[in-house]
């Protein structure tokens, strides 16, 4: 019996699956990062007439930011225990949440209905303008974009990504025939068969 051409499966390819996790664990430290650093400063005067500076985080103006960012580190394991439309649902989700950062990151904000930073003595008021720092809001975007690519590269390759629970399969089961004549010896030798006797195959 021959095989139609364009019948073959997809080559699994372990480099792929690896890229979208180091893209996963990327996006994650990056949102982390964003919620720590300092997104504005703003001075203030004190009751006393001195004045200070003090300023909001990523996570005071993006409470979703930690969150989010755990939910990036889970991906993976679902990820990798997952495998056909179940992994392509998991990319769904992540690209999703990639999309929502991605609006939220450009979404206005206004500091003011955070009220005075902590540190900052009661009846301080705001001198001057707000002092936007960049650096918070770019960590934002580049692991909102590395959500983003990695959910539409599990939906659109997720056939081409290996199961981590394949070669663990039950005990008895038939594997595939390759039509790797090597790659069959070691399937042979693993299963406990003489690669030799053609009656063992």
């Amino acid at each position: 019996m021959t095989t139609e051409p364009g019948s073959e499966p997809e080559p699994r390819s372990k480099g792929l699956l690896w890229a979208v996790v180091l893209l996963l664990l990327a996006a994650g430290g990056l949102l982390w990062g964003s919620s720590a650093v300092l997104w504005a400063g703003q001075k203030y005067r004190t009751s006393f007439g001195a004045e200070i500076t003090a300023g909001v985080t990523g996570g005071d103006v993006r409470p979703e930011l930690v969150p989010m960012a755990l939910a990036a580190l889970t991906a993976v394991a679902a990820l990798l225990a997952t495998g056909g439309w179940l992994r392509r649902i998991v990319g769904v989700l992540i690209a999703a949440a990639g999309g929502v950062l991605i609006w939220r990151a450009f979404q206005v904000y206004s500091f003011t209905v955070f009220g005075a930073p902590d540190g900052v003595p009661p009846g301080s008021t705001p001198v001057g303008p707000l002092d936007p720092q960049p650096l918070g809001p770019l960590m934002l975007i580049a692991g909102a974009v590395l959500l983003l690519v990695a959910g539409v590269l599990v939906v659109l390759r997720a056939g081409r990504m290996p199961a981590m629970g394949a070669k663990y399969s039950a005990p008895g089961a038939e594997k595939k025939k390759s039509h790797d004549p090597d790659r069959q010896m070691w399937q042979d030798l693993d299963a406990g068969r003489d690669p030799t006797d053609d009656q063992d195959r």
